[in-house]
């Protein structure tokens, strides 16, 4: 039979898969129709990577379910929060717009921070079942740092091409 703090710890897990999974298809909606070739390669990068972790995650939950509404309940608004903002992602202007809302950090990149913490607030619940689960977690923080230094670069890449969040590819039959 689970502790709570394990039953916790396993819902915590999985509101974080729900949350990774969510994140990359954002960044695969973001990368549709992008044309410059580093920027599709970076948000390629983030979503493979994300989905990854989603995967990973679910993995070390073992098992457990989890709604929507008991992450929510579980996780706070700001889950709840970044959970909107992936969904309202529809291209790279719509990341990139949520980027920049000082209002919201929540949104576009502040699942890449707020990972880290939830992460962390798991392995503090002393119910991580072995080193091996220990490191995987670790390396999922590590991993989000890196996402947010990436979307850092491709919103700087986006406005020194001048592309507003989003390039048309040029079709070679027109060109």
């Amino acid at each position: 039979m689970l502790t709570w703090l394990e039953r916790d710890a396993r819902m915590v897990l999985c509101c974080m898969s729900m949350l990774e999974r969510a994140v990359a298809e954002a960044y695969a909606r973001a990368l549709r129709g992008e044309a410059d070739p580093a920027i599709r390669a970076a948000l390629t990068f983030i979503s493979a990577d994300s989905e990854k972790h989603a995967r990973v995650l679910e993995a070390l939950a073992s098992g457990a379910a989890c709604r929507r509404d008991e992450c929510q309940g579980l996780m706070g608004t700001a889950w709840g929060r970044e959970m909107e903002a992936a969904e309202r992602v529809a291209d790279l202007r719509g990341l990139l717009a949520g980027y920049d809302d000082l209002l919201s950090i929540e949104s576009a990149a502040g699942e890449e921070y707020s990972a880290q913490i939830f992460l962390k607030a798991v392995e503090s619940m002393g119910s991580i079942p072995s080193a091996l689960a220990h490191d995987l977690l670790r390396m999922i923080s590590e991993d989000e740092g890196r996402h947010g230094r990436l979307l850092s670069a491709i919103r700087d890449r986006s406005a020194a091409l001048g592309l507003g969040g989003r390039q048309r590819r040029r079709s070679s039959a027109g060109s």
